[in-house]
């Protein structure tokens, strides 16, 4: 009884998020389509259940492949700041005011997180805030 609790804590803490199609996924991460489509391929992401068009994904499916973990999902609080699109090192070398391949160096050497996604490299803005007085 107490799993079935549970899972409908977990349902509720998620309800009421969006669902993606590939342009929005494209814009989100900033990258070309056909990467998008290859990323979901190979992560074996599958279009939710709905009554659009064109195929959409749940966001969850899509914070899975950026490497969210699944307590961040649940956290209704963490919602807005995961929502937000991804920075290029490019955008965020614009924020910090130094050139891109400082960015890059700084995530190779881990000292800003960041995530890969199809190749490229991909900032949330929340977790460098913390770093960097970036407003």
């Amino acid at each position: 009884m107490k799993r079935l609790s549970t899972l409908r804590t977990h349902a509720a803490a998620l309800a009421g998020l969006p669902s993606l199609s590939q342009t929005q996924i494209s814009n989100r991460w900033q990258l070309h389509s056909d990467t998008v489509r290859r990323v979901l391929r190979e992560y074996s992401i599958r279009p939710a259940p709905g009554p659009w068009k064109r195929p959409c994904y749940a966001i969850t499916d899509v914070w899975r492949v950026e490497g969210v973990p699944h307590a961040e999902m649940l956290d209704q609080d963490q919602h807005p700041a995961l929502l937000e699109p991804l920075l290029t090192g490019k955008d965020l070398a614009e924020e910090l005011g130094c050139v891109p391949a400082t960015i890059r160096n700084y995530a190779r050497d881990n000292i800003i997180p960041s995530l890969r996604i199809g190749g490229s490299i991909r900032f949330r803005k929340n977790q460098i805030e913390g770093l960097f007085d970036v407003a």
